[in-house]
């Protein structure tokens, strides 16, 4: 049985603020154009991405997140970044706080059809960078970066 680190961890801080590890996917279509999830959580857009796990790499990661959550298969192809900072401060609806360090990469592609999971994200689709809806704050300098085609970025 694997143990839940997070859970595991939560059960001795409580909703004190954690240092977390994430990974990010900045997929694009044949248009240039990004692929965003609008969260269930709090009605803003973001990308596929997701806490990484005990055991797991961020490209890992992001390939299990973005299977679960979009339906597709991708490759983890560059770093565009690696981010973290004031904008990156959350409180999950449960309380827990964290100050989240996200890896972003740009992923291709592989395979699989394009299908929101209903949990995380209500729908899925793709946005040219003069036309992004309303982004959660945390992304929008990563999206930034990866439209501009910036990499190694660190702040």
């Amino acid at each position: 049985m694997t143990v839940n680190y997070v859970r595991w961890l939560r059960s001795y801080v409580g909703h004190q603020r954690l240092l977390q590890l994430a990974a990010s996917a900045f997929i694009r279509d044949e248009h240039g154009h990004a692929l965003l999830g609008r969260r269930n959580d709090v009605m803003l857009w973001a990308p596929p991405s997701g806490v990484v796990e005990l055991g797991e790499t961020p490209a890992q990661t992001l390939v299990r997140e973005v299977l679960e959550e979009t339906g597709l298969e991708v490759r983890v192809e560059r770093l565009i970044g690696l981010y973290t900072g004031p904008d990156f401060e959350w409180t999950y609806p449960n309380g827990d706080q964290a100050q989240i360090v996200t890896a972003f990469f740009d992923c291709t592609v592989l395979n699989g059809t394009l299908t929101p999971d209903y949990t995380e994200f209500g729908d899925l689709r793709y946005f040219a960078p003069h036309t992004l809806p309303a982004v959660m704050p945390r992304y929008v300098r990563m999206l930034d970066d990866a439209f501009a085609g910036r990499d190694g970025v660190f702040d």
